[in-house]
């Protein structure tokens, strides 16, 4: 894997940290509450929440957009690319448009996440050697169904819906950290022969 890949895995493990600065930021805003708000929402405060709160959005968005490219560039992984993809655009609209644009989640796209773990699971399984990453991966694609399902048909507590929904966002978000992870750990040891390698000529 070249240099530049390898880079691009490092950054992608960064995605947690963003999204954990949005889960937890809402906690220093005055007058709006983590438990019954949306994680968006935060894009109706106060100039410095509200900037900080899309910019990590972006960020996000741009971070798995590349990590969809090493995944095609290393594998041709079509799939993984197409949906990882997607998904990392409907973040960086997600920065661009606030809550009440349609654009905001690209008219309902973000729906593709609940499929972008186990298409990775799959497609990339020779570019990852960890059985439990692999159940890791079935096991959020299973809660992201049960998610959709909850919120679809009001079986989530509506004055709990800023708690579920970081609760969602923290797991969706740190499978992307391990999965890149996963990723780096393996190709990291496949470049080191050819450096030793290197070195001794």
């Amino acid at each position: 894997m070249s240099k530049n890949n390898l880079l691009a895995l490092k950054q992608a493990m960064l995605i947690p940290v963003f999204a954990f600065y949005n889960i937890f930021i809402g906690l220093f805003v005055s007058g709006y509450s983590v438990t019954s708000q949306r994680i968006s929402e935060l894009a109706l405060e106060a100039e410095f929440f509200a900037y900080s709160h899309r910019l990590a959005d972006i960020l996000i968005g741009l971070s798995m957009c590349l990590f969809a490219f090493v995944c095609f560039s290393t594998a041709k992984a079509k799939f993984t690319f197409v949906t990882m993809f997607s998904f990392g655009m409907t973040w960086i609209f997600a920065g661009i448009f606030i809550l009440h644009s349609p654009l905001h989640d690209i008219y309902g796209l973000t729906n593709i996440l609940i499929v972008v773990p186990v298409v990775f699971a799959l497609e990339m399984r020779d570019f990852y050697t960890s059985k439990k990453f692999q159940d890791f991966s079935i096991l959020v694609t299973l809660v992201h169904l049960v998610f959709f399902w909850f919120f679809n048909y009001g079986f989530m507590p509506v004055e709990y819906k800023g708690i579920t929904q970081r609760v969602w966002v923290a797991i969706t978000l740190v499978w992307y950290g391990v999965a890149a992870y996963q990723m780096y750990i393996v190709a990291n040891k496949q470049r080191q022969p050819t450096l030793n390698s290197a070195r001794l000529l």
